[in-house]
């Protein structure tokens, strides 16, 4: 029975795995929407967001961004942002290459005359996929690419308020007349 208890207590303990570090070190991923109506909601307008392997996230989402271009650095994300987009991914069955689209480069794509279209391209593991959907004019968006682009929105500060410039007017306050007026020989005081 002693020798049972003794076994017992020196079993190992199980492996201890980082959940952050579910995302391969070598992820990045490259989205990309075209559309040619203007839309306020943030996974419906052209926009290109790009999530380098050092968590660098590019976004852009003025008139043009297309597949060749490459926006500004907007953020850094953290290691549990990445695992978030991996994970997001995963939840979409996005992070097998096996259930990938045929892959294409994404500038030789035809040009819309209406609609949309969703360029997703993956690379991890050493390897690259893509997958691309077209949406009709009034089609709803697929859940799948909705959901991995308002994530990216989200870490953009991307919204689905329009872009408004609102001037506000200063406060401006009345201090009374100007103490300094005497000394510069004005008039009136």
């Amino acid at each position: 029975m002693i020798v049972l208890a003794l076994l017992a207590a020196c079993k190992t303990p199980p492996p201890v795995t980082d959940p952050l570090a579910i995302a391969p070190g070598d992820f990045s991923l490259d989205v990309t929407v075209v559309t040619n109506e203007p839309h306020t909601l943030a996974h419906m307008r052209s926009s290109r967001y790009v999530v380098f392997s050092d968590g660098s996230l590019h976004h852009g989402d003025e008139e043009g961004w297309g597949p060749n271009t490459l926006p500004a650095k907007t953020r850094h994300l953290t290691r549990e942002q990445i695992a978030m987009i991996w994970n997001r991914l995963d939840q979409m069955g996005m992070t097998n290459a096996s259930r990938a689209d045929e892959t294409v480069n994404f500038q030789l794509l035809p040009q819309l005359d209406f609609g949309s279209v969703y360029m997703i391209a993956v690379t991890a593991k050493g390897k690259y996929w893509n997958f691309v959907r077209y949406i009709g004019e009034d089609d709803p968006a697929d859940p799948a690419f909705e959901s991995i682009i308002r994530l990216l929105a989200g870490y953009a500060w991307a919204t689905d308020l329009p872009d408004v410039d609102v001037q506000q007017e200063p406060d401006r306050y009345d201090l009374g007349p100007d103490p300094y007026a005497r000394y510069r020989g004005d008039a009136t005081q």
